[in-house]
């Protein structure tokens, strides 16, 4: 599994499939939000402003042969903090620990490399297959908000001390 940053330039295919999962209903769902309806040449403009400013850092998220995953970003990056949001739009690749990997690679990158110190995120407290996958990246449950029309946010963090493997 390969993280390779937006700045490196996205190939067409992989701003094609990073769109497309923001457009897919179901992926929309599990995030909270309505599909996406901005065309790509929009999209790759808004993302890419954010990037240069400052306001988000992403990644592709490629499998062990560069063929394309997903993607991850961190955002809200203020304070030794940020936010993380990971989409895998690979729905035959769900289930196969690449969210996981993808998401520890990544926190050993902006804690080791960056300096942050805290990196939150939320799900929903019914997605148990992200919470599971969360916590195995080294998150813990920090506290929760009930959400308009009834769902449960989980929010959770990890810190450099959370990467620690039991034998260190």
């Amino acid at each position: 599994m390969t993280l390779k940053p937006f700045q490196a330039g996205l190939t067409a295919e992989e701003w094609r499939r990073f769109w497309e999962s923001f457009r897919d209903p179901e992926i929309a769902e599990w995030n909270g939000n309505k599909p996406l309806k901005t065309p790509l040449w929009l999209f790759k403009r808004i993302i890419m402003g954010e990037v240069r400013r400052g306001e988000r850092m992403g990644f592709v998220v490629l499998d062990e042969n560069g063929e394309w995953l997903g993607t991850l970003e961190f955002y809200n990056l203020e304070n030794k903090q940020a936010d993380l949001g990971i989409i895998l739009g690979r729905k035959d690749r769900w289930g196969q620990g690449y969210g996981r990997e993808a998401v520890r690679a990544a926190l050993e990158y902006v804690f080791g490399r960056l300096g942050l110190e805290k990196v939150y995120l939320t799900t929903f407290a019914h997605n148990e297959r992200a919470r599971r996958a969360f916590e195995a990246a080294g998150f813990r449950e920090f506290g929760s908000r009930l959400l308009p029309g009834r769902k449960l946010d989980i929010i959770m963090v990890a810190t450099p001390d959370s990467l620690k493997r039991p034998d260190e």
